[in-house]
């Protein structure tokens, strides 16, 4: 095998690549998934926190609470209107600050805070912003918060929707980048019949399947790196993140390399990669709904990188290293049949 022909080979792919509509989708879906979760589904999801406020006279407290970003805030002119807006589930909290509460804190005293919450409104929004308060009031009194809360560690179940897709985001990122690019240069190759042309030559059909290899794995890692950075999910164990990036995108493109084998044309790729990709993203599915036993992910081979993805993305506690040695001992061994099944197109195409 030579270093120089797959180098070679790996600079035509490119250029080609780059070339097709289909690859350039792939360098522009992180953005666009992306801003599908955070502007359209989060929309949906999560509704702004809503706040009804009334202060009888110019409060700082009220003015930090109008300049947060991420609530909305509602200035009432009664609290006949502010106890309405509650009742009526238009808005989330009701904050009452009466005259003088500023002066008051800061003299040291302890004035009334006076919220009310809806019962109809999400349970979330509702600790948003009483958190929100809370804090907005330490800042005006100057008092040091009597306890330093630290989260060590995420629950599962406390996760919001929208960070339970994060990973999600970046396996479907992985998989069809990973698996489609490689497979889909190699049916290309075959239905413009250059494969052919290139096998004439003294380049090996290994050599072939290692470019193709190369340029899905250095492709896919950047898009996923991008992806997670995108979402802000760059953070924490970053080391355990790109390992993780890494084993999955390297067991993505073998399994792409088998699919574009298998692939006489672009419709029989397409059918496999919408077939068996769900099959693939099993346990990510399993994970997001609650309820399902984990032991059931294990029959799948991309559960030995998913869990550590799922679990890495969203801070919670589990072994990583253990399950990737397990995922890049499998991606290792998917090389074995590629390779013979690399041997046998070949023959085919040396007896047309």
């Amino acid at each position: 095998m030579s270093l120089r022909r797959i180098l070679a080979l790996l600079s035509g792919d490119a250029a080609r690549g780059l070339r097709s509509p289909v690859v350039r989708w792939m360098i522009i879906m992180p953005f666009a998934v992306t801003f599908l979760i955070k502007v359209v589904l989060t929309t949906l999801l999560l509704p702004e926190p809503r706040l009804a406020l009334l202060s009888s006279d110019p409060s700082e407290v009220a003015s930090i609470l109008r300049q947060t970003d991420g609530i909305r805030v509602t200035q009432v002119g009664s609290r006949h209107d502010l106890l309405e807006r509650v009742e009526h589930n238009n808005a989330d909290v009701g904050l009452y600050l009466g005259t003088g509460f500023d002066d008051s804190l800061q003299a040291g005293e302890r004035p009334v805070l006076e919220m009310h919450f809806s019962e109809k409104s999400p349970v979330l929004s509702r600790t948003v912003l009483a958190l929100l308060i809370l804090g907005a009031v330490r800042d005006v009194s100057g008092e040091v918060p009597p306890l330093q809360v630290t989260i060590e560690g995420a629950q599962e179940e406390d996760i919001p929707i929208t960070e339970k897709l994060i990973p999600a985001v970046v396996l479907l990122v992985m998989m069809i980048s990973g698996i489609f690019v490689p497979a889909f240069l190699l049916v290309e190759e075959k239905e413009t019949g250059t494969i052919r042309a290139v096998l004439v030559s003294p380049v090996t059909m290994n050599e072939m399947l290692v470019a193709k290899a190369i340029l899905g794995f250095l492709m896919t890692v950047v898009i996923c790196t991008v992806t997670l950075a995108l979402n802000g999910a760059l953070r924490g164990n970053i080391p355990a993140l790109m390992a993780i990036v890494i084993v999955g995108t390297a067991m993505s493109c073998t399994t792409g390399l088998v699919y574009g084998i298998l692939s006489g044309n672009a419709k029989t790729l397409y059918t496999l990669v919408k077939s068996l990709n769900i099959l693939l993203a099993g346990p990510m599915i399993l994970f997001m709904v609650q309820g399902v036993p984990r032991w059931i992910g294990k029959l799948f081979p991309t559960y030995w990188f998913i869990d550590p993805l799922y679990r890495t993305t969203l801070g919670l506690s589990g072994a990583v290293y253990g399950k990737l040695a397990i995922a890049l001992l499998i991606s290792a061994l998917l090389w074995i049949p590629l390779l013979m099944l690399g041997k046998r197109m070949q023959r085919k195409l040396a007896e047309k």
